[in-house]
C-alpha cells in the first residue's frame, strides 16, 4: 500500500512538473509574440516548427504550414504553373534560412483546390504529400488547424514568410539595396503581427470587388512597409498555436492605387476543412454548389 501511494506520488509530481514546463514555454512563446515589430526576423525556429519553404528546386516560391507528418498546406496560385514539373519541387523543414539547415523533403504529389480560380482570392489552397514521413524534432512540428468557424474577436494573428519584397528605412538607399546583406536578409524566415479588418469592412470590400461572400475569406489589413503588390503566399495565419488561414498571393490589378487588403483563406471555412480532409485520407471529396454562378472552375 505504502509502495503504491509512493508511485502514484512520484508520477503525480512529474506530471506536474511537465504541465508546467509546458506552461512556461507557452508563456515564453506569448511573451516573445508580444514584442513583435513589423517584418521581426526569425532567430528561433523552435517558435515557429510548422513554417515551411516551397521550393521550385532552390528558388523560393511560397510559405506553407505542416499539418502532419506527410502534408504541407500552403497557397494553390504558387503551384499552379508547376503541375508538369512535379520533379523540381520540394520543401524545406526546420531551417530559417530557406536556402540550407533543416530537412529537405521532395514532393510525392500535390492537391489544388478545384474551387481554386487564378483570378480570385477564394479557395487559393493547396496541399503537398510528402514523399516520405517527417522525422518531428524540437525545430519540426505540424501545426492544429481551427475546426470549426469562429468569430473574429482576436486584434492580431501572427504571420509567418520570406518576404523580400518588404521596404524599410533603409530600402530607398540604393547601395544597402544592392548589397549582400540585402540578399542574406530576404533568405530569412520573418514574422509580423497582422490585424483583421472589421468585419463588416471586410464583407463591404469584398462585395466591391465582386466577391461572393462565402465565409472563406479573413482579411487582414497591410502592414506598414509592405508592398501592396506582392502577397506573403501561403503564409500561415496563426492565433494561439492554431493555424486559422493561408495567405493567398491575390492582388489587384491596380494594386498600387488600391493597397487593399490580404485575403487569408480560412481552413475550418466547411469547403476548405472537409477538402482538407477528404485529400488526406485518400476520399472523393462531395463537392457542393458554389453559389457564384458564373464561377468557370467548376468540377
Amino acid at each position: 500500500m505504502i509502495f503504491n501511494l509512493t508511485v502514484t506520488n512520484i508520477i503525480c509530481v512529474i506530471l506536474t512538473h511537465v504541465m508546467i514546463v509546458f506552461t512556461q514555454s507557452d508563456l515564453a512563446k506569448e511573451e516573445v509574440y508580444g514584442q513583435l515589430s513589423d517584418h521581426t526576423m526569425v532567430t528561433d525556429m523552435e517558435l515557429f516548427p510548422y513554417v515551411v519553404a516551397v521550393l521550385k528546386m532552390t528558388n523560393y516560391l511560397s510559405a506553407g504550414a505542416m499539418i502532419s507528418e506527410n502534408w504541407i498546406l500552403t497557397a494553390a496560385d504558387a503551384l499552379y504553373l508547376v503541375r508538369e514539373s512535379i520533379r523540381v519541387l520540394r520543401v524545406r523543414l526546420g531551417s530559417m534560412n530557406y536556402k540550407k539547415g533543416g530537412k529537405l523533403y521532395p514532393i510525392k504529389y500535390f492537391r489544388i483546390h478545384p474551387y481554386f480560380d487564378d483570378k480570385k482570392p477564394e479557395y487559393d489552397v493547396a496541399l503537398l504529400r510528402l514523399s516520405e514521413s517527417v522525422r518531428l524534432m524540437s525545430s519540426i512540428q505540424p501545426i492544429r488547424l481551427l475546426r470549426k468557424p469562429k468569430e473574429v474577436t482576436v486584434t492580431h494573428f501572427i504571420v509567418t514568410a520570406w518576404s523580400p519584397h518588404y521596404t524599410n528605412q533603409f530600402s530607398r538607399s540604393k547601395t544597402f539595396h544592392n548589397s549582400m546583406d540585402m540578399i542574406k536578409r530576404s533568405r530569412i524566415l520573418s514574422v509580423q503581427q497582422m490585424h483583421p479588418m472589421d468585419d463588416d469592412d471586410c464583407h463591404s470590400y469584398q462585395d466591391r470587388l465582386g466577391i461572393i461572400e462565402t465565409g472563406t475569406l479573413l482579411c487582414l489589413d497591410p502592414t506598414l512597409g509592405s508592398d501592396p503588390c506582392k502577397k506573403d503566399a501561403g503564409a500561415p495565419v496563426v492565433l494561439n498555436g492554431v493555424l486559422w488561414g493561408i495567405v493567398s498571393s491575390w492582388r489587384l490589378e491596380d494594386c498600387k492605387e488600391d493597397t487593399g487588403p490580404s485575403f487569408a483563406n480560412l481552413v475550418a471555412s466547411p469547403n476548405i476543412s472537409s477538402w482538407i480532409n477528404a485529400v488526406m485520407q485518400d476520399m472523393h471529396w462531395k463537392l457542393e454548389q458554389v453559389e457564384d454562378e458564373s464561377a468557370d472552375n467548376l468540377i
